[in-house]
């Protein structure tokens, strides 16, 4: 077995800023591998995207994990008389440079190598837990597959955070593009339906956990099915046509898999649900179901609208409770006083009486 040469560049160019709160940075690694006797190189590339806080959350679990310090540094968070924002560009060039090198220096260290094997490194990054071993034996994709990973709740929702990233790309993304990261995220549902199921089998996590997990599965669901039905009647509107019978069979078999039976004549059994499917919206095609949405949109809208005049009124009333109790204060400040007056006059009627009966 040949002895492998590892190199590992890192580069942060990528960032994206969400919501106008954050920063993702795009960390670009790229793994070398070349082996002793040959000029041959192996590349393996992996991107993820983390925000600072992340950075730093990692840095925490290795010093906690080895209980010592992390030699490698990270830049500092920004304090002074005025906040800096996260999104301040200054901040993020500067985070750029140095996250890199931080990471660079980590994997690269052939010293102290217990850093950047250690698991949370892996999860971090998205690399098998054996990315760094030398031999022919790693000839191998380095990354384990995503099925593998989800086994683990922990890499299950840091693959649920992910997925929720990639959801937001898709919306700023052309239609080439969107169609892409659409067809990933229903393969990345699948395989988190998948993972999620097995920890519920083999008990790594609660029935609460696992109702928590799937609901926020089916709201991912639901966003991503949203998507492709507003990208199907924008690409039906542009084409000036409608959607032939064929194509809305594709169309809904693309965006709810498991509902092949409904064109079976047998009911389903009582109490099974389709997932994506209610009875609701399984007669509908897909301009009934964007419809249905929306309706259910402007309905939820003036449930908020009412909402917020109960909140109002409530506010009012605190404020009038507050200027009533503010006014009694003053009236009983004033009782107060007039209380201390009248002791002072009985003390000194009382000497005035002393004195009378002394003479």
């Amino acid at each position: 077995m040949r002895a492998q040469n590892i190199r590992v560049d890192v580069a942060v160019e990528d960032v994206r800023i969400m919501k106008e709160s954050y920063a993702l940075y795009g960390v670009l690694i790229r793994i070398i591998r070349q082996g002793s006797g040959s000029g041959s190189e192996q590349v393996y590339e992996q991107q993820v995207y983390r925000r600072f806080s992340e950075f730093v959350e990692l840095k925490s679990k290795l010093e906690k994990q080895f209980g010592a310090e992390l030699p490698y540094e990270l830049p500092g968070r920004k304090f002074g008389l005025w906040k800096r924002s996260a999104v301040d560009p200054e901040i993020i060039e500067e985070r750029k440079t140095q996250l890199a090198k931080f990471l660079k220096d980590m994997l690269n260290d052939s010293f102290d190598t217990k850093w950047k094997n250690s698991e949370h490194v892996c999860k971090f990054l998205k690399l098998s837990t054996d990315w760094n071993a030398t031999g022919e034996s790693n000839n191998r994709n380095v990354h384990e597959t995503q099925l593998l990973d989800l086994k683990d709740p922990a890499q299950w929702m840091t693959k649920l955070k992910d997925s929720k990233t990639v959801l937001e790309q898709a919306k700023r993304a052309g239609s080439s593009q969107r169609s892409k990261l659409l067809m990933e995220l229903r393969l990345d549902l699948y395989n988190m339906e998948t993972g999620l199921r097995e920890q519920s089998e083999s008990q790594q996590i609660g029935d609460i956990e696992v109702e928590r997990r799937s609901n926020l599965l089916s709201t991912l669901k639901r966003d991503v099915n949203e998507m492709a039905l507003e990208q199907a009647h924008d690409v039906d509107s542009h084409s000036g046509k409608e959607l032939s019978t064929d194509d809305d069979e594709r169309v809904r078999s693309a965006l709810f898999p498991d509902s092949v039976a409904l064109r079976s004549p047998k009911k389903p059994l009582t109490g099974r649900r389709r997932f994506g499917e209610t009875g609701e919206t399984e007669q509908l095609d897909n301009r009934q179901l964007l419809q249905l949405h929306k309706s259910k949109m402007h309905d939820q809208d003036k449930e908020l609208e009412e909402m917020r005049k109960i909140i109002q009124r409530q506010k009012n009333l605190s404020i009038e409770m507050n200027q009533e109790l503010a006014q009694q204060n003053d009236l009983l400040d004033l009782l107060g006083n007039d209380v201390d007056d009248t002791a002072t006059r009985l003390r000194v009627a009382n000497r005035k009486a002393k004195q009378f009966n002394n003479d």
